[in-house]
């Protein structure tokens, strides 16, 4: 089945490992903070469709509605430890929460649909978090992000280990995959 497998050697500055939607936003977060940058995403299956968001979502559950004064990033943490009977790090829901509108907003700038009230203009929500999408091309829309931030996309890699950094052991400098379909070994140096 394999009988002419390469080695493919790639060098970046920023490898991103992952194209599930946390890795799709790292690889477009990596753009951001490294514009001159080579970032290369690697990911064993397809960007398109990986990851839990693959198959779509029907509402996004965190949505703060700041700009209207619906909730803030304190009621959601109040929210979140009454919900899971005090065991939860307020400090990092807080950072998370005051992230999630902007981040909203980009997904519908970047052509997510969102449901909204025809009168006020307002997401339509459906509890006090929830706002409603049609989230069936969720994950290609960030995948398309990501795309177009990538310098590379490297798409059905397996990644087996990551390389470490000869002279600093606690840095990672890289990964080892394969090709899933041609069998060809991959070699990421970042």
């Amino acid at each position: 089945m394999f009988r002419r497998r390469k080695t493919i050697l790639v060098d970046s500055d920023i490898l991103v490992v992952g194209g599930g939607m946390s890795g799709c936003g790292a690889t477009y977060e990596s753009r951001y903070w490294g514009r001159d940058l080579k970032v290369v995403c690697v990911e064993k299956a397809n960007i398109e469709r990986s990851g839990a968001v693959a198959q779509g979502l029907y509402a996004i559950n965190c949505y703060m509605g700041m700009q209207w004064d619906e909730n803030q990033p304190e009621d959601h943490v109040r929210y979140a430890r009454n919900d899971l009977m005090g065991l939860v790090r307020e400090d990092l829901g807080y950072d998370i929460a005051r992230h999630v509108d902007s981040t909203v907003h980009k997904f519908e700038e970047w052509g997510l649909p969102i449901m909204k009230d025809p009168e006020t203009g307002r997401y339509l929500r459906e509890g006090q978090w929830q706002i409603m999408i049609h989230g069936e091309s969720y994950k290609p829309i960030v995948a398309e992000a990501a795309r177009k931030a990538a310098t590379e996309v490297y798409n059905r890699i397996m990644v087996t280990h990551l390389l470490n950094d000869k002279s600093r052991p606690n840095r990672v400098a890289g990964a080892v995959g394969f090709n899933v379909r041609t069998g060809d070994f991959y070699v990421f140096r970042a």
